[in-house]
């Protein structure tokens, strides 16, 4: 083998030094040069060094691979989570660089796209393995055959690349209905690709085509990824600048994320009259505070029983002119939405009850047409693990999801481009359902419904943090103490607990939003005395912190973070006790003066 491999690295002029598997997005090697180039008029997209030399390389590259539809960028493997290589997609595939192959025939090589589809398919007919029939071409790892009848995809795929370019065969040939236009045709699956047959094309070179797996993964799976904008600059942690791959301006000071991907936000009250003590002007304030600040997302939470009476009318009041003031300053809106009316919840303000998830269906899906292309994204609930959001009982997960796929479908009835982010769980350890259930037990229940994955294009979670700083954690590096310490539950890095939990559950690739986070200061609020010890110094230091966790750590399935809050201490102000445990989280004081945590962000390199 070793010699077989000599000979072809050999033939192919290529070095013969590989490098180890890349575990972190810090360990992705530059890409290694290549002379050449092609820039795509139709896409805007340029293919370089060795992705370049494999896409010349294949016959019928065009129809084989499609047009490039991103830039390179890091991304963890689907098919080995925990490994991350430099990706480009094209419109049927998606090419990997493989550093620990480089030398040898394999460094580059074609995700394996037909393998994902076909992972849950294995108990029907076609894709059982079968003994050698002797009819065909068959291959023994596999138990599948390649033949041309009644569809010729023997003679296809040994013309267009074989082995190297569509995998083994996943099924044998089966008759599948094309989702596209409602017809049947006969397909078959591979590692790497699923083929269909069109007899009807008079045009021989169409009667076959392949599936536009690239698009189809882009679409499910990288919702506002800047590396599908042509031109666009990508942050280090997709593009790998700063190992070498090439230099990217990541900015500094207040510089837009909206250039990253990243989505950098605050959770904002920006209800200046539909709150207790109105607060004249607070909202444009905020939302020039936030854009100042480099921090262009803002996450508000919408009471569904403020808006939606028992007649069905929906009366929008002020938040019309939420979404109007937030557009004119170029912030972008995460909603979470809250709260059910009386007459949907047995009076207790929590979910609604199931006989009521169609008025709450109705009203998600209003809000979506509504504000169509001006609300980006939607977070269905907060904190449904908590007793208090269900009438002093923890619905189960079940009973939440059911709730979530209806409004899913809502939103994306109204509105296909809006973003949709599961309610995030409050991290806790208890395990009562009077009181909360434990987030990682309610986020794998979640996880565990076939739906999930399909419903929702974002994760949401609430990590702790109590008084210990972000890159501490029960019970490798505890806090400073001496309370809050002795679980994950307290702790910002809990978020790598739902992490590992996401990926056992086979969502490695569905990226995470922090839409909760933060630490108290001085408050006289019971049960918030860990704020006490964190100084706003402190609390400055901490946030920048856990934002460069996101940054070297996550990259790139931590995609998002809101920081709990901005501005809450001018409400609280005015209701006179700015020392309220929610001013307390804020990075601005009830005059609007800025806490040196603001300053901290505005200044934090984006």
């Amino acid at each position: 083998m070793a010699l077989l491999v000599a000979l072809v690295t050999s033939a192919l002029g290529l070095p013969s030094v590989a490098l180890a598997v890349p575990h972190s997005v810090s360990e992705v090697p530059a890409s290694q040069p290549y002379a050449g180039s092609r820039t795509f008029n139709e896409t805007g997209f340029t293919v370089a060094n060795y992705f370049y030399k494999t896409w010349k390389a294949t016959p019928n590259a065009l129809f084989v691979y499609g047009l490039p539809i991103s830039q390179p960028f890091i991304e963890e493997s689907i098919s080995s989570p925990g490994e991350f290589y430099r990706v480009q997609y094209f419109e049927r595939a998606i090419l990997e660089e493989h550093p620990d192959n480089f030398g040898t025939p394999y460094y580059i090589l074609g995700r394996l796209l037909g393998s994902k589809l076909a992972s849950s398919r294995g108990n029907e007919t076609a894709f059982k393995a079968v003994a050698n029939p002797g009819d065909g071409t068959f291959d023994s790892a596999s138990g599948h055959t390649l033949r041309n009848s009644p569809a010729p995809f023997r003679t296809f795929y040994t013309k267009n690349g074989g082995l190297s370019v569509f995998g083994r065969p996943l099924s044998e040939q089966f008759q599948e209905v094309n989702k596209a236009n409602g017809k049947t045709y006969w397909v078959q699956y591979f590692e790497r690709q699923r083929m269909e047959w069109h007899p009807e094309e008079k045009n021989p070179n169409y009667q076959i085509l392949l599936g536009l797996l690239g698009n189809e993964y882009r679409d499910t799976n990288h919702a506002g990824n800047q590396a599908f904008v042509a031109g666009a600059s990508l942050p280090n942690t997709l593009s790998g600048a700063g190992n070498g791959s090439g230099s990217v301006s990541s900015g500094s000071g207040s510089t837009s994320s909206a250039s990253t991907g990243f989505a950098y936000g605050f959770n904002a009250l920006l209800y200046e009259q539909q709150i207790s003590t109105p607060v004249p002007g607070m909202r444009m304030k905020t939302l020039q505070l936030a854009k100042e600040a480099g921090m262009p997302w803002i996450r508000i939470q919408v009471r569904w029983m403020d808006l939606h009476d028992r007649s069905g009318a929906i009366y929008w009041g002020e938040l019309d002119n939420i979404v109007s003031d937030a557009n004119s300053q170029g912030i972008k809106l995460l909603v979470s939405v809250v709260k059910a009316p009386s007459w949907a919840s047995n009076n207790s303000n929590g979910m609604p009850l199931r006989a009521n998830f169609n008025d709450f269906n109705f009203f998600m899906g209003s809000m979506a047409g509504r504000y169509k292309g001006r609300v980006q994204a939607y977070e269905i609930w907060n904190e449904q693990n908590l007793a208090h959001e269900n009438a002093g009982r923890v619905a189960n997960a079940s009973f939440y999801m059911d709730m979530l796929v209806g409004a899913s479908n809502a939103i994306r009835a109204n509105d296909p481009s809006a973003l949709i982010v599961s309610g995030a769980p409050s991290s806790t350890e208890t395990n009562v359902s009077s009181i909360a259930i434990s987030d990682i037990t309610f986020l794998d229940q979640m996880f565990s419904d076939p739906r999930f994955n399909s419903a929702v294009d974002i994760v949401g979670t609430h990590p702790g943090g109590a008084s210990n700083p972000p890159d501490t954690m029960w019970p490798s590096n505890p806090g400073p103490g001496p309370n809050y310490v002795t679980s994950g539950e307290f702790y910002f890095r809990r978020i790598e607990t739902v992490r590992d939990l996401m990926v056992r559950k086979g969502l490695s690739n569905k990226p995470m939003w922090v839409t909760e986070f933060g630490w108290a200061t001085r408050n006289n609020t019971p049960g918030y005395g860990f704020g006490n010890s964190i100084s706003f110094q402190m609390q400055s230091d901490y946030i920048v912190r856990a934002f460069q966790l996101a940054k070297t750590n996550y990259s790139p399935w931590l995609t998002g973070m809101f920081l709990w809050q901005l501005n809450y201490a001018v409400s609280w102000k005015a209701a006179g006790n700015e020392l309220h445990e929610q001013a307390s989280y804020g990075v601005i004081n009830g005059d609007y003066s800025p806490r040196p945590a603001y300053l901290a962000l505005k200044a934090m390199p984006k």
